[in-house]
């Protein structure tokens, strides 16, 4: 599979079920042979599941942006550490690094990057798993969410397959293996008869 990339909470003031939580996927997937693609940063989920890659003997890329590479947040024990101009630069590296997506628990950024990482898939930008770890049921409001959207005509009701929903670190992982992208209609293409309706009408 390649390298897959977290998103993931880099604060600290959190459950400890959420830091032993990613710090077992981090080892579940070094473990399975897969390296690790993250924010860079020590503190956090992102910092926990970095130290399970590790302990498990696996590889971690972190990418981070050069005004947070600085002591306390950059996370020591990369593999190789990527620093990047501004958080664009961050993003766009961390995507060409990898071929699958994790979103743990996290906050606004997390919520950034999953939701830029399904637009990619929804356009054909990219053809990559993507599982929401959906831990406790912390992202049941945001899924219930997507449905809303596809019931009421803002996105495509195949689209709520571009991504599988896990409730342990152990699932997340056989989700991520075992992920069938699903059939999506071409936006592009329906754009185009759609102008194509309006200029003959």
């Amino acid at each position: 599979m390649g390298n897959v990339c977290i998103f993931a909470a880099s604060s600290s003031k959190i459950a400890d079920k959420y830091i032993s939580a990613a710090y077992r996927l981090g080892m579940l997937l070094a473990e399975h042979g897969i390296g690790l693609v993250f924010g860079g940063g020590r503190t956090g989920l992102m910092g926990a599941c970095a130290r399970g890659v590790k302990a498990a003997g696996g590889k971690a890329i972190g990418v981070i942006p050069k005004k947070l590479n600085q002591p306390g947040i950059a996370f020591e024990h990369c593999d190789e550490l990527i620093v990047t101009a501004d958080m664009h630069e961050r993003k766009a590296t961390m995507e060409r690094l990898s071929s699958a997506y994790i979103a743990l628990p996290g906050g606004v950024g997390t919520l950034e990057e999953l939701m830029e990482v399904l637009t990619l898939n929804q356009l054909g930008y990219i053809e990559a798993p993507v599982v929401v770890f959906d831990q406790d049921g912390f992202y049941d409001n945001l899924l219930k969410q997507l449905d809303v959207f596809a019931q009421e005509g803002f996105m495509h009701q195949a689209c709520l397959k571009l991504f599988d929903r896990a409730l342990t670190p152990e699932e997340a992982v056989d989700k991520l293996l075992s992920f069938e992208r699903a059939e999506l209609p071409d936006k592009i293409k329906e754009a185009v008869k759609d102008h194509e309706k309006c200029s003959a009408g």
